[in-house]
């Protein structure tokens, strides 16, 4: 007889790690399954997004993301260079995590964080939830589904020992090949590929930007003759580890053929000894999964959204579609959840990979557009000066947008949602740029800063929390209703005139993931109908 599971989790990258994270805290026995060993030499995201950090705050572990081993005290900037020892043009400045002010919108900054420090974050916490089970070494090969659960297939490939597990569901966070997606038949939709670039990684002297005459900066982005080509990134400066990214190529390239020296002579503008740590050939892409699952088979991240990394949208949408997944699976397993909640989250996750894959190619494409620059960009003359400056300034205002992304990384939103109340309000504009704070339905619940020193958010998370604001009325009604359905839920009366002037509503209930499910002035007819509603019954 075969063991059995809740949750099968196929893929230990971030986003099958945040899943692992977010049914261990919420008390769900899972099991993930990497065929990896989880080492991971060179990373393939450095950055936790400022909704990303919110999770991270939910699960305890944002102060250790706050303080991973990138410089506290290293600027963020972004610069444009003719190359690291040549002209700089212009430079978009950003602070360093030690004096970033405090940001309106959320109680976290967006964060240097590389993958290699943040896999074992969630790796280590994962593991602290004692229903957590990691497997690594351990390869999904098949899997068939029925209505009363799934079957899959396993093999311990240290041993070559191979076992079949039973699992109520199965999601699947394996990354752009995806075997689940592609043994369920779902096809990918959008432009596909959209550029050859090659990451070169290599190691070098720690003081190799002042040796280069620059200011620190996080990224340089290098322009010639033939427009803006590549970027440079620090990734650890304490150590020295850096990428180089090509943006694109004609694709028919191998990493043995690849000519690392050139491309770092031309992003360094001088010669630099350097030890070459990897060469990572890949292809940029424009796609979206026509389905996020079938039957009791879910598909989240890369599977599902694939998209360029301009914007830093990839994993953080995917640590978002764990979120959704995993509060949905704990409430059908824990009895609570209606016959339609996990069908939401396909209607709720789809859009919103569909608004990051298209943003970022938005972004990809702005830069892959920009105009070539004349030889005049490295000429010392005054005109060559005055060039500079223009080509700067043109700089920031096309491409500065993609590194000023609130509004993309809080601003997304369930329209249409069928477990949300609409409330009849208009939308907020939808400005990559700027986030417009907003209670209605479907929203991210708004921040803000209550007098005990906690933020709104943290009243998030465990169930369903109902606010009420001065002068709302009695919330028996709701309370009964959650109550008599098994539906976990608090009711939190808060005296914050600035959190009462922007949820707007004296009763705002607020769904187990921070987003706002319904709102109103005054109860709802019937009570047992709303609650049937948001956990999915109806």
């Amino acid at each position: 007889m075969s063991r059995r599971v809740p949750v099968l989790v196929a893929g230990g990258g971030p986003v099958g790690l945040a899943l692992a994270v977010e049914l261990g805290w919420r008390g769900i026995a899972c099991e993930l399954v990497e065929q990896g060993d989880g080492t991971l030499t060179t990373p393939k995201m450095n950055e936790v997004n400022a909704r990303s950090m919110e999770f991270c705050r939910r699960w305890g572990i944002s102060d250790k993301v706050l303080n991973c081993p990138f410089p506290a005290d290293y600027p963020l900037d972004v610069a444009f260079v003719t190359s690291l020892a040549g002209h700089e043009l212009s430079r978009l400045p950003r602070a360093p995590r030690n004096s970033q002010e405090p940001m309106a919108e959320g109680p976290h900054r967006m964060q240097a964080c590389s993958q290699i420090w943040f896999d074992p974050m969630l790796r280590e916490h994962a593991l602290t939830f004692p229903p957590v089970r990691l497997r690594y070494r351990c390869r999904l090969e098949s899997f068939e589904q029925d209505a009363a659960g799934v079957t899959a297939q396993l093999t311990d490939l240290a041993t070559g020992a191979r076992e079949t597990l039973a699992a109520d569901y199965l999601v699947g966070c394996d990354g752009a090949g995806s075997l689940v997606r592609r043994a369920l038949g779902i096809e990918l939709v959008g432009q596909g590929t959209i550029g050859h670039p090659i990451n070169l990684f290599f190691r070098a002297p720690v003081d190799l930007i002042e040796r280069c005459g620059k200011r620190p900066a996080t990224f340089f982005l290098g322009i010639d003759e033939t427009g803006l080509w590549g970027n440079l990134r620090i990734i650890d400066p304490k150590n020295g580890l850096w990428r180089l990214m090509i943006d694109s190529t004609d694709g028919s390239l191998t990493p043995e053929t690849v000519d690392r020296d050139a491309y770092l002579r031309r992003a360094l503008g001088a010669p630099v000894d350097v030890q070459w740590v990897e060469v990572n050939i890949w292809r940029r892409r424009s796609a979206l999964a026509q389905s996020y699952g079938l039957g009791r088979v879910f598909l989240a991240g890369d599977a599902v959204h694939q998209l360029s990394p301009t914007g830093g949208m990839g994993m953080n949408t995917g640590l978002a579609d764990a979120v959704d997944i995993g509060w949905k699976l704990a409430a059908v397993l824990e009895g609570w959840g209606g016959p339609g909640l996990l069908d939401s989250y396909d209607a709720e996750r789809r859009p919103v990979g569909e608004r990051a894959v298209r943003m970022a190619t938005h972004f990809y494409k702005n830069s892959e557009k920009f105009p070539k620059a004349s030889a005049m960009l490295t000429d010392d003359s005054e005109a060559g000066e005055r060039h500079r400056r223009d080509v700067g300034e043109r700089l920031l205002r096309a491409i500065g947008p993609e590194f000023r992304t609130v509004g993309l990384q809080l601003g997304y939103r369930y329209e249409g949602s069928p477990i949300c109340v609409p409330d009849g309000t208009a939308a907020p504009p939808d400005d990559p740029a700027d986030y417009t704070a907003s209670a209605r339905p479907g929203s991210r619940a708004p921040h803000v800063w209550l007098k005990d020193g906690r933020s709104t958010l943290d009243l998030f998370g465990r169930g369903f929390t109902l606010l009420r604001f001065h002068g709302a009325p009695d919330a028996g009604a709701i309370e009964g209703a959650a109550r008599d359905r098994g539906v976990p839920l608090r009711t939190v009366d808060l005296d914050a005139p600035e959190a009462a002037r922007l949820y707007e509503r004296k009763l705002v209930l607020v769904r187990p993931d921070g987003h706002v499910a319904w709102c109103a002035d005054v109860p709802p007819t019937d009570s047992g109908a709303l609650i049937d509603r948001v956990r999915g019954a109806v």
